[in-house]
């Protein structure tokens, strides 16, 4: 295959609680316990593709990727 025909695509998320890691310090030989939060919050995702030092389609979204995102995306590439 020539380099312009190979597309590279890539999807990825982050939670709105992921960057809320609860860290501490305690006497040696103590357990530190921390709270975290049980309420699910929004996920933001993302998806690209990358063809022939091009960025194509950056698309961003609130919610998981899944078949019908996914092929509504493709059809921007297309």
């Amino acid at each position: 295959m020539e380099p312009e025909e190979l597309v590279y695509l890539d999807e990825a998320g982050m939670n709105s609680q992921d960057s809320d890691y609860p860290y501490g310090y305690c006497q040696e030989g103590q357990r530190f316990d921390a709270l975290k939060s049980g309420k699910r919050q929004g996920r933001v995702s993302y998806m690209a593709a990358w063809c022939y030092q091009q960025l194509l389609a950056p698309f961003t979204f609130e919610g998981c990727c899944n078949r019908t995102v996914f092929e509504l995306w493709l059809e921007f590439i297309l």
